[in-house]
């Protein structure tokens, strides 16, 4: 068995893989179904660190009962996993049926070396290519995604709240929610010429990229967002976040946790001096 792997040392098509890590991202649970089994089939990936690097596991079915046992930051042991190479080259774990999985002490978890990261240093989005790490890109808005673009949340605590079948708002907990708020979440395309990314921008960066206020996040007013939605459509944006794998895409995104609009001016006035010097 290997002992206690870093990250950066594991590759494709290991076996008895033992790693200890920090658990970085939790996806929500798929459903999807199967051709020769009337149960529906589940599938969620969790994304896992160390001083080292990231890697991606992948839950099916029963093994998605663990994610419901950990949280993020959480630090967690497998032992007896075995690898399979992803669509991007890279190393990903799955747990076969003799893995075990146990909670780490707090003094064991591993640190995770944010400064190692590419977060500050600005990338092409071609080379955004690891899930769970932070990257720095600069691009053209070439579209934004308005579908559904709020969700509710119970105004004291920011809890995310459901209607259930009795048309009453709830939380995870089962908590009624009189009168819950709205919370934007829009999606986007970003170009820089090398590629494009899928940009994910909720609350104060959803508000700040469409320049709309937080009474009209509160209201949930579709009709101006839709609106300013139009009008943010060629903006240059510097965008930094965390990757996650968006499943039903099959291809990385970005979570924005901060922007800053590029004015368009100042930025050919830029490239200008770059090319005379």
């Amino acid at each position: 068995e290997n002992e206690d792997l870093k990250i950066d040392n594991i590759v494709p098509d290991m076996r008895k893989v033992h790693v200890k890590a920090k658990v970085l991202n939790i996806s929500d649970v798929n459903t999807f179904e199967r051709d020769d089994d009337e149960e529906d089939g589940r599938v969620q990936n969790l994304v896992l660190g160390d001083e080292t690097g990231t890697i991606r596991v992948t839950l099916w079915d029963e093994q998605t009962e663990i994610g419901d046992k950990i949280t993020e930051d959480d630090g967690i042991e497998i032992a007896g996993a075995y690898t399979v190479e992803d669509n991007q080259g890279e190393a990903e774990l799955r747990l076969g049926d003799d893995v075990q999985v146990k909670m780490l002490d707090d003094d064991e978890v591993p640190e995770v070396d944010d400064s190692n990261s590419m977060s500050t240093k600005e990338v092409s989005i071609q080379e955004v290519n690891q899930e769970g790490n932070s990257y720095r890109v600069k691009g053209m808005l070439m579209k934004v995604y308005t579908s559904n673009p709020f969700y509710r949340v119970h105004p004291e605590t920011g809890d995310t709240v459901r209607e259930n079948d009795d048309g009453e708002y709830v939380t995870d907990d089962g908590e009624e929610v009189e009168d819950p708020e709205g919370r934007l979440a829009v999606s986007g395309v970003i170009d820089d010429g090398t590629e494009t990314i899928r940009t994910v921008f909720f609350g104060e960066q959803a508000r700040e990229v469409l320049e709309v206020d937080e009474e009209t996040e509160k209201e949930m007013d579709t009709e101006a967002v839709e609106e300013a939605a139009v009008e943010a459509q060629g903006k240059e944006l510097v965008v930094e976040g965390r990757t996650r794998f968006n499943d039903y895409f099959d291809r990385l995104e970005i979570l924005c946790n901060s922007l800053e609009e590029v004015e368009t001016k100042e930025e050919i006035e830029r490239m200008i001096e770059v090319m005379e010097a």
